[in-house]
């Protein structure tokens, strides 16, 4: 099969934030299969952008063995300004206008990927204009967030025409892939049909984290934060935790917090005025560094909000980075799909409940080293079993071949699909 994946926000391994197309596209290739990945030059998580030819609004590259076409759009700061919605048109138009695919071959599947709504559209009408089967890919639920998170009234216009290109799109998709278990029932609130939803959760490649070296027994425990700083992961109950621990006079631990995100200055601005000594921040590092990162951390805390989102919505990518480092996790959950708890790799406790976050990271800290390993490892063969990438392009796969059908898959050449996890 020849397979496009666009996806606005998808990153080579060597920037930092979401390389998941890139790992997918890399071990369909490996099967055979001819994929390109279509996405932005504009890093949505360093606010810069990669470059591409002077004078050219998109260019056709391999990165890293992976062919990626880049396309161009405005620079902005925030989530919440005008630039971003017009960076948002401005890659979903100049996608949709397919003059970086002259002279490629014609796709025989297109996937599109939210959260960028108007993306997945241009996916959509690339899809239709080659005459092949579209896929949605269902990264976050617009406009459910924006509602519940950002207090945006239903009827605000931005609002309004997001839901009606979800609408559109849960319409027109041969399938629909939810990356949240617990997310169904939204799904079909929002208008999509139940028969066409599938689960394939977020992964690891396993290939990015290589099998985890033991940290040096040097008295000192490090916890880490690693990932976006922003609203979604209500880091500043993980600052009022921490304050809880440097009150109980545990001197040898320290939050480290690695990354960046628009709650990022407030966070920092709050460790200094308000004393919190045990508290680091670090810049975000690309993919290519990030098990440095991990290997030198002992444990690892996430953090969800008690709110409709985390509870219909959680789906768990930095918590596999997390657990495929064979360190324990601190997990702040409102969510009943909950892997820290399942494979028995860390501490699992109620959403932003400051007290309990506090206790579990003073309870790690106390933990053996061997135990602490064990507990690690746990989470790791968890991943390895359930949430690997070849494990969930088994089912990509299959979810390809239902969308084809059979016989124009053998017609262009797939290769035999793996055992569905």
């Amino acid at each position: 099969m020849n397979i496009w994946l666009v996806n606005h926000h998808a990153n080579p391994p060597h920037e930092p934030g979401d390389a998941r197309h890139y790992s997918h596209a890399r071990e369909l290739m490996r099967r055979g299969h001819d994929v390109r990945v279509v996405a932005c030059n504009f890093d949505h998580i360093r606010h810069k952008h990669l470059p591409i030819a002077t004078g050219r609004t998109w260019e056709n590259d391999e990165l890293q063995g992976v062919p990626f076409t880049m396309i161009a759009a405005c620079a902005y700061d925030t989530n919440f300004e005008v630039a971003r919605i017009r960076n948002m048109f401005e890659f979903a138009l100049r996608a949709r206008k397919l003059d970086w695919a002259y002279g490629l071959a014609a796709p025989n599947l297109v996937l599109g990927s939210t959260p960028d709504p108007f993306a997945a559209l241009a996916a959509e009408r690339i899809a239709a204009h080659y005459g092949v089967p579209f896929l949605l890919e269902v990264r976050d639920a617009w406009p459910f967030v924006f509602t519940e998170i950002g207090n945006i009234s239903p009827h605000h216009p931005f609002v309004v025409l997001v839901d009606k290109v979800m609408r559109y799109l849960y319409k027109r998709a041969a399938r629909i892939i939810m990356f949240s278990r617990n997310s169904r029932d939204l799904l079909v609130r929002y208008g999509a049909a139940p028969d066409k939803i599938v689960w394939i959760s977020h992964g690891v490649d396993l290939s990015f984290n290589p099998e985890p070296r033991p940290r040096t027994n040097d008295g000192q425990f490090t916890i880490t934060y690693l990932g976006a700083h922003n609203t979604w992961n209500s880091l500043d109950a993980v600052l009022d935790a921490a304050k809880i621990v440097q009150r109980s006079g545990a001197s040898n631990i320290t939050f480290r917090f690695v990354g960046d995100g628009e709650s990022k200055p407030a966070l920092v601005s709050r460790v200094a005025s308000e004393g919190i000594a045990n508290v680091r921040f670090d810049d975000p590092v690309p993919k290519s560094q990030v098990t440095e990162v991990k290997h030198n951390s002992d444990a690892f805390i996430i953090n969800n909000r008690p709110d409709a989102v985390s509870k219909h919505w959680m789906s768990f990518n930095k918590l596999f980075d997390y657990m495929s480092a064979g360190r324990p996790v601190v997990f702040g959950t409102h969510t009943d799909n909950n892997p820290v708890l399942e494979s028995g790799g860390g501490i699992s406790v109620e959403a932003d409940n400051i007290e309990e976050l506090a206790r579990g990271v003073l309870s790690l800290a106390k933990l053996p080293a061997d135990e602490l390993r064990e507990m690690g490892m746990r989470g790791r063969r968890h991943i390895a079993e359930h949430y690997s990438i070849p494990k969930l392009v088994d089912r990509f796969e299959q979810v390809a071949i239902e969308s084809l059908g059979r016989e124009v898959v053998s017609r262009a050449g797939c290769a035999p699909i793996g055992e569905c996890q």
